[in-house]
């Protein structure tokens, strides 16, 4: 005949036993969580950066059209870019981004291989994006700017009101 204090203790050595297993799993899914969820955070601040980096070169490239690649290598970067810009170096917000861009005339005629460089650190790394495209250069002659206003003046009141609410 089995003692009965001797059956509760083997079972509370089996709970014990089962609530130790269980802590240990909940740790180790724990962990894999905060694992993850690192892994994920770290990956979306890459993500980010490299659009910024692609907006960025987008913005230099779209310089480079409005401005012509013969007009480009002349031009101050301050005008461009804004007040604090370096050769090289973005304002702020952009000031942990810097940039190389290199225009190649082929022939008179030839559009010009353009590669716009976006590099930053990433931590201990450096990090670089690099987009190549042929841009042409502006055909013909100089046109001289014309100003910018309107040939007629502007009737805002008669635009947005009738004409018998305008009228006192």
């Amino acid at each position: 005949m089995a003692m009965p204090g001797r059956t509760i203790r083997r079972r509370r050595g089996v709970i014990l036993l089962e609530v130790i297993i269980a802590a240990i799993v909940l740790a180790l899914g724990m962990t894999v969580v905060i694992s993850l969820s690192t892994q994920s955070m770290a990956r979306q601040i890459d993500g980010e950066r490299k659009m910024t980096a692609a907006w960025l070169a987008d913005e230099l490239l779209s310089m480079v059209v409005v401005e012509g690649p013969r007009n480009f290598a002349n031009a101050e970067p301050g005008g461009w870019i804004g007040e604090d810009a370096r050769d090289g170096y973005f304002p702020k917000p952009f000031a942990d981004y810097s940039y190389e861009i290199e225009l190649e005339a082929v022939g008179d005629f030839q559009p010009y291989k353009v590669a716009a460089t976006i590099n930053w650190m990433d931590g201990p790394r450096k990090k670089s994006l690099v987009v190549n495209t042929l841009i042409a250069p502006r055909q013909g002659e100089e046109e001289e700017e014309l100003p910018r206003e309107p040939l007629e003046p502007l009737d805002r009141e008669g635009r947005y009101y009738d004409d018998e609410e305008a009228a006192p």
